[in-house]
């Protein structure tokens, strides 16, 4: 159990607290200076109003933007990289707290509708990209970790899929650098799209976790936008990224084992053929391989959501002054803004400038019709079915 307990912990991980208190530090001042912005536009100084209100400079906005001006002006220095990089993650433990703001009935209402949503885009996207790539003549792996990236989650579902398709180290680059300027343009502007289509904060939060690919980038972007599309993105993006692995999987039929199958029936022509000599024999467990992919965070947030359900009173709730629930709702957006200046301190333009080729022409052509299709769904649905009432 010991050596088990060792093996989460990363050899390098005091290497990484350097940029983790960077981060901390700008999470600090960045709630700060937002909270201080919020009392002066209450006292009705203009300015101030204008900034909190009109262009929505919030803790998020103040994180995002004033990490990209650091990292792309005065650099970040290569012995903060580590911790900057391990603060995003740390999105997921405030994910997992705002499992308070539930009751299954929202789990069952807007989740069950997340879930119909999530399945046809992510499905329908990835089945699309994968084809799409075939004819176009691009690497299986290339298609691959496209098809995953689109479909789900982006980066997470990137790296996930990657060794399934045998990805080259190119391929990735360029995956990943399209996922993340796509991400990057569209968390910015889809929250002033949103106001200016006057799209209800439940439809917000729903369209963002179906358009925008990364967590933690939706999240930023429905946070922006308000507590109630917050709330409904987080639902929707729990349903979604548990396809992971059934992604991975599904790659793993359509590029290696579909071939092979096809190959050793001695049928399929010289497509399945060319399937089957590019991709080696393998043995994977697959009980086992989605075991591996499964957001095992995820649990957590249920088992808070069950807890909040359980309605006891033990726990209170987010909106109880003074009891357990209330605080952990108070320590959510400290967890969110830890990791909102890590995501800011990590875009770089250089980064950005990687997107190109075909992965550039598969993936954003993948996510504004995903965009497109979302918004006009979320249209249809309206605003009550994706609306959480919290217990």
């Amino acid at each position: 159990m010991g050596e088990k307990a060792k093996g989460l912990i990363s050899p390098d991980w005091k290497q990484a607290i350097p940029g983790l208190i960077v981060c901390i530090i700008f999470a600090y001042l960045a709630m700060n200076f937002s909270h201080t912005l919020k009392v002066l536009h209450k006292d009705g100084v203009g300015w101030a109003t204008f900034l909190y209100v009109s262009a929505q400079f919030k803790y998020v906005a103040i994180l995002l933007l004033g990490g990209i001006l650091i990292r792309n002006t005065v650099g970040v220095p290569k012995s903060w990289m580590r911790g900057i990089m391990a603060a995003r993650p740390i999105i997921k433990p405030g994910i997992i707290l705002l499992g308070v703001h539930y009751v299954w009935s929202d789990v069952i209402k807007v989740g069950g509708v997340g879930l119909l949503l999530t399945s046809i885009f992510i499905f329908g996207t990835a089945a699309t990209v994968m084809v799409v790539s075939k004819k176009f003549g691009a690497p299986d792996g290339l298609g691959g970790i496209m098809a995953a990236g689109t479909g789900i989650c982006g980066v997470s579902a990137i790296i996930a899929t990657a060794p399934v398709v045998r990805s080259k180290p190119r391929d990735l680059a360029y995956a990943i650098g399209t996922i993340l300027l796509f991400g990057t343009v569209m968390l910015f502007i889809f929250p002033y799209i949103g106001m200016a289509l006057g799209l209800a904060q439940s439809q917000f939060g729903a369209w963002v976790a179906l358009a925008i690919l990364n967590t933690a980038q939706l999240i930023a972007s429905a946070e922006w936008y308000g507590a109630g599309a917050r709330d409904t993105a987080v639902l929707i993006n729990a349903a979604r990224i548990m396809f992971i692995p059934v992604i991975v999987l599904f790659s793993l039929w359509f590029y290696v084992i579909r071939g092979q199958a096809a190959n050793a029936a001695g049928r399929g022509g010289d497509v399945a053929a060319a399937d089957a000599n590019n991709a080696p024999e393998v043995n994977i467990d697959k009980w086992q391989l989605f075991k591996d992919k499964f957001p095992v965070f995820i649990i957590g947030f249920f088992i808070f959501v069950g807890l909040n359900s359980a309605n006891t009173g033990f726990f209170g709730g987010p909106d109880v002054e003074g009891s357990a629930f209330w605080a952990i709702n108070n320590m959510y957006k400290w967890f969110f803004a830890v990791g909102f200046a890590g995501i800011g301190l990590m875009i770089s333009i250089d980064d950005l400038k990687k997107a190109g080729g075909t992965a550039f022409a598969i993936g954003f052509g993948a996510a504004l019709a995903k965009a497109v299709l979302g918004l006009i769904a979320v249209y249809l649905i309206g605003a009550e079915l994706l609306t959480v009432v919290g217990g």
